[in-house]
């Protein structure tokens, strides 16, 4: 992999994971290249695709300085290209970017004059509507997790009890903070421990208006979060190595507790919460136990 970096420092990083993204990524590139605030890099990470999207992407690529194209030599699933597209990123200001996720053209305006003006904020984002795969507005969606409690626990618990669709990845995110996170990791809903430990750091910002779009179509992985092997696929396709899911998701959210920098008494009580969560959890647990043992990986 190699990226050409730029002459100085954008105030802004945008990092593009992608695979097989043809139908949707010219429409959301161009929805990025028409941004109001134009002082960012943006970083694509192509996971091996066999379709037209590296044509795509280094056309675009040689007409524009601020892309960067990346292309893995194979699929290292959803976790590790979104990664890929992070690390070379050195703006002060970061966000993920779907490719087939239209943005509004004062998303990252909006976004930049939030993390500038408020230090106590580490995440702003705008209000998202659902589209098709035809691009209409299907309806609004409330993220609700305008988290402006100071205290942490409490941040962190409303966090938990209100996320939903995982849209707050798509905001704009301190750089410098986001890398003392663990980032993505390679099981299932990754995204949205990350959100729930980026809430340990910092406050977010609801801006108040539409500047997000989440596309629902059948291909996308998000079309059905029951669909465990279509998950599995997404996350990593080496899918055998993806047991003990809700197991793995508690784990990490007591390392991300254990490690973030937060009062020892917020830290005990967010660690009785999660053995609640555990608690609420019990059934999926005990079948990923189950499970485990059916078919021997202990033995193996």
């Amino acid at each position: 992999m190699s990226v050409v970096p730029s002459s100085s420092v954008a105030k802004v990083a945008i990092g593009l994971p992608v695979y097989n993204g043809e139908r949707y990524l010219e429409e959301t590139l161009d929805s990025v290249l028409s941004q109001t605030f134009d002082d960012f890099d943006l970083f694509i990470a192509d996971n091996a695709s066999t379709d037209r999207t590296e044509t795509i992407c280094r056309d675009y690529a040689s007409r524009d300085h601020r892309i960067h194209y990346i292309r893995n030599p194979l699929n290292l699933g959803a976790a590790k290209n979104y990664t890929c597209c992070f690390q070379p990123a050195k703006a002060p200001y970061f966000r993920w970017q779907n490719a087939d996720d239209p943005i509004e053209p004062t998303l990252i305006e909006r976004c930049v004059s939030v993390l500038d003006s408020e230090p106590e904020v580490i995440l702003a984002y705008g209000k998202s509507k659902i589209i098709d795969e035809n691009g209409l507005v299907t309806s609004d969606y409330e993220d609700n997790l305008n988290l402006t409690n100071p205290v942490v626990s409490q941040r962190f618990k409303e966090c938990i009890h209100n996320i939903g669709l995982q849209n707050l990845m798509y905001g704009l995110i301190r750089r410098d903070v986001l890398e003392r996170t663990a980032l993505l990791g390679d099981y299932l809903a990754s995204d949205i421990n990350l959100i729930g430990e980026l809430s340990l750091y910092g406050q977010f910002r609801e801006i108040p208006e539409h500047l997000f779009n989440r596309r629902m179509h059948p291909q996308a992985s998000s079309w059905d979060r029951k669909d465990i092997d279509r998950q599995k696929d997404f996350w990593n396709p080496a899918k055998r190595r993806l047991v003990m899911q809700t197991w793995r998701s508690i784990y990490e959210f007591y390392k991300a507790v254990y490690q973030a920098p937060i009062p020892l008494k917020d830290k005990a009580i967010i660690s009785r919460f999660l053995i609640k969560r555990a608690y609420w959890h019990k059934t999926y647990m005990k079948n990923e136990l189950v499970d485990l043992i059916r078919f021997g990986i202990l033995k193996g």
